[in-house]
């Protein structure tokens, strides 16, 4: 769960909403993508790991709040990992590559016994997806699995952050992808703008979220509906 904090309760969004945010991202964005169909299919699908974990949520009893997706317990979160990663595979080898790539890179510098095999072990995983992909289609990694972590982060953006704010710590001074600077700028509670822009048109996107009480109720569902606007 991608967890925000509010006065008297807290709003909770899916992993895998939040991932379908992001593929909506690389359907609209401006320059070719190669090749595309497994590309974009890779970002929206890249949490599909987290659906089961996030039927419902874990309440951390030390904070007092729901439990975010940092804080999930490490050993179940690797197992959504890894199964994520199995499933995307299954249906499209490069976008499992990606997927596992995506993955492997938060565990780089992980010293956890967990962190260091489940790393190991992707790295594995990789060669063999290596062999199924062509040579045209691994001219394309490195770009396109630098654009799954934008999509990535610019979703992220959106749910960390309440309407019209910008002051979530990781992406209040900007979100940095090919050596620029990218921001958020809200024209209205539910109209915003990419700067620079990097999409072909304007679209929607819809982000569905839970409110919880902090007596551990769902009290609501709703959803965000912004139109990005270009």
């Amino acid at each position: 769960m991608i967890v925000r904090p509010k006065d008297d309760h807290f709003v909770l969004i899916k992993q895998h909403d939040h991932a379908l945010v992001s593929g909506k991202f690389a359907v609209y964005w401006r320059e070719a993508i190669t090749p595309l169909a497994a590309t974009v299919f890779a970002i929206s699908y890249h949490d599909v790991g987290w659906m089961k974990l996030d039927e419902t949520f874990l309440w951390d009893e030390k904070t007092d709040q729901p439990t975010d997706f940092l804080h999930y317990p490490l050993k179940e979160k690797i197992e959504a990992y890894k199964e994520g990663i199995s499933k995307v595979g299954a249906k499209e080898p490069y976008a499992g590559y990606l997927c596992s790539k995506h993955y492997a890179s938060f565990f780089q510098r992980d010293l956890t016994d967990l962190g260091k095999k489940f790393y190991e072990e992707e790295q594995e995983r990789q060669c063999l997806f290596k062999q199924r992909l062509t040579r045209a289609e691994m001219q394309h990694v490195e770009q396109n699995f630098a654009l799954l972590q934008f999509c990535d982060d610019l979703s992220l953006a959106l749910c960390l952050n309440e309407p019209q704010a910008n002051t979530h710590p990781w992406y209040r001074d900007g979100i940095w992808y090919q050596g620029e600077k990218y921001q958020w700028i809200w024209e209205s509670d539910t109209h915003l703008r990419l700067e620079p822009n990097c999409f072909s048109r304007s679209f929607t996107i819809r982000i569905p979220y839970q409110v919880v009480s902090k007596n551990r109720e769902v009290i609501d569902e709703q959803v965000y509906v912004y139109q990005i606007l270009v």
